[in-house]
């Protein structure tokens, strides 16, 4: 279980959460009262806020006071955007998945030559400078290599739309990236391996890489590496895929729901989310967080396995996060201001009923909720409802039945396939669905996944339907997973009663939940101080800590910094021994994990 502690659980305080059968309870005072049977979960609201904000993070430049101005570039030239288009339109007219690529691979290279050094007070220096893809609608660099030298930041951002030096407003707050067009900026500190990890998307065909090194680090060459970017040639979000016939459309069909004209299902909707993966291209797809039946909020996010089957396309995955309107048929936001998480761990995943089971690193904004499922078979003719991003786009909603799934066999290489069959009435799916969750009408409870199908809005009638994955038969395969999510090895310690002894060293592999804040507690003799500190990774989940003097009270000291760890110090001032407490906690995201050092001084 070992390979799942890199991910986040957080936020401390009292949460009141909303505890449903789907939809049909969110008035109910029944809560969860009736336990599920072992093979079903029903939906759970996530955290609410509010929350602690905190100030935006300047980049190393800021920081220092320098305008860098015009800086020396890496610059690819234009890609044949059309021909990518031809071929994206060939793909969709004989493949069956519902994949949609968005993004192609290129290879670059960048040196110390690339850029500019400046020196700051005290012998650190920054280094800094562009990359630029030619008429990209966006990018994602990859990285590799090389820890960054103790004291090390690197900070990447897109300075097209503005410049974080222009005091736009917005950047990382709460432990998540808004991703403000005009300032998203992501950090790297010594504390994160950078080897074989993508960055996010960045706006515009631009970005700009700053690299403090501190004072007495080598400046020969960078200790990382730039050796490929993923050139984003569709905007989704912003909705400037092209009809290669009829020029400029909205990217989904016009046959489709707006999801907010349903009230009933806007819990459901916001478990779904769009997801940007990165194998030799870029591909999106959909997918949605699954509840367990300990209600634990543990960030299982269920998609295809046609859309990512390796840890190293799990790792790349990039989530977005209420991409909907908010009201029915409004104006639709874009992609680059909806709240986005980054990276994931391969939990389980099978081409059998073609399900990839994921646990998401990145910290998880405020306000989602986690779908219900069952693992129970459904008959034919049980009502059904798909949410998802149809190319790309807005979240949408379609209406349909369960029926005979002969029809699903039909197409080559199907035999052996789980998969169950949905007929449309209403809406269909499209290029960019895949890995979305087809959900029962009546208990809203997800029961599989889109896998393939000829539906479009052009479709013939008898066209119009979909296969998907069936949870029947994935459920056996990970529902020692849906029991509850990971943990470390301590024993329960939420409150302050029940705080854990700690030693003096350092404790790996420590996990927070936002509902169970972690205490401890260490004798310290007359006159000498404890030290704790905690490193995490702050875009996992933003952790802080607070110290006690006794059980119970406020606070005597705390630290809720914006940056990869905290440190308190207990001093005790009296002529005997004397038990001082500290709490671990979230101010973001769901869970986190970290490393705690503990010292006596």
């Amino acid at each position: 279980m070992e390979r799942w502690f890199a991910l986040r659980q957080r936020r401390a305080g009292r949460l009141a959460l909303t505890i449903g059968l789907g939809a049909l309870l969110a008035s109910s005072s029944m809560g969860w009262a009736v336990r599920p049977p072992a093979a079903e979960a029903f939906g759970i609201q996530g955290p609410e806020g509010p929350r602690m904000l905190k100030p935006v993070r300047p980049t190393p430049s800021e920081a220092a006071g320098i305008a860098l101005g015009t800086l020396p570039e890496v610059r690819l030239e234009a890609v044949d955007r059309n021909a990518l288009l031809r071929e994206d339109a060939i793909g969709q007219r004989t493949g069956r998945v519902k994949a949609l690529r968005y993004g192609v691979g290129r290879d670059v290279q960048v040196a110390v030559r690339d850029g500019n050094w400046y020196d700051l007070a005290g012998g650190a220096r920054l280094w800094a400078g562009e990359i630029v893809s030619t008429d990209a609608l966006g990018l994602r660099l990859h990285l590799k290599s090389a820890g960054l030298p103790a004291g090390a930041v690197l900070a990447i951002y897109s300075p097209t739309s503005g410049s974080p030096t222009s005091g736009a407003a917005g950047v990382a707050r709460n432990g998540y990236a808004r991703f403000d067009p005009e300032r998203h900026v992501e950090f790297y500190e010594s504390s994160e391996t950078l080897d074989d990890l993508w960055t996010g998307s960045f706006a515009g065909d631009r970005v700009r890489v700053e690299y403090l090194a501190p004072a007495g680090a080598a400046a020969a060459a960078l200790p990382f590496a730039v050796d490929r970017l993923q050139h984003l040639y569709l905007d989704p979000v912003a909705q400037l895929a092209k009809s290669l016939v009829v020029g400029e459309k909205d990217a989904a069909g016009s046959c489709e729901n707006d999801v907010t004209c349903y009230p009933e299902w806007a819990n459901v909707a916001r478990a779904v989310s769009g997801v940007g993966i990165v194998g030799q291209d870029a591909l999106f797809c959909t997918g949605q967080l699954l509840a367990t039946q300990a209600q634990d909020l543990t960030p299982y996010w269920l998609t295809a396995n046609h859309c990512i089957s390796r840890p190293r396309e799990a790792k790349s995955s990039e989530f977005f996060w209420l991409y909907q309107t908010a009201t029915c048929n409004g104006n639709p936001p874009s992609l680059a201001s909806v709240p986005r998480s980054r990276g994931a761990a391969l939990v389980s995943t099978s081409p059998v009923s073609d399900y990839t089971l994921l646990l998401i690193t990145g910290a998880l904004p405020d306000g989602l909720y986690w779908a219900g499922w069952t693992g129970i078979k459904v008959p034919d003719g049980t009502d059904a409802v798909g949410i998802h991003h149809p190319n790309g786009d807005y979240k949408r909603i379609s209406f349909g039945t369960k029926a005979d799934k002969s029809a699903c066999y039909d197409f080559q290489g199907t035999a052996g396939l789980s998969v169950l069959r949905i007929t449309w009435n209403d809406g269909v799916t499209e290029p960019g669905s895949s890995g979305s969750g087809i959900f029962r009408a009546d208990t809203q409870q997800l029961f599989g996944q889109l896998f393939y199908g000829p539906s479009s809005c052009d479709a013939i009638p008898s066209d119009r339907f979909d296969c998907y994955g069936a949870f029947f038969t994935t459920y056996p395969r990970i529902k020692n997973f849906l029991k509850a999510g990971p943990d470390d090895s301590a024993k329960r310690n939420d409150t302050c009663r029940q705080a854990s002894a700690a030693g003096v060293g350092t404790a790996h592999h420590r996990v927070v939940k936002v509902n169970a804040p972690d205490w401890y507690k260490i004798s310290v003799p007359p006159g000498q101080t404890a030290t704790v500190q905690v490193n995490f990774i702050n875009a996992d989940g933003d952790i802080d800590l607070a110290g006690y003097t006794g059980c119970g009270g406020d606070a005597a000291v705390t630290s809720t910094g914006e940056n990869d760890s905290e440190t308190i110090s207990l001093s005790n001032r009296g002529s005997q021994p004397a038990f001082v407490y500290w709490k671990v906690y979230l101010n973001s995201s769901t869970r986190n994990d970290y490393a705690m050092t503990v010292s006596l001084r």
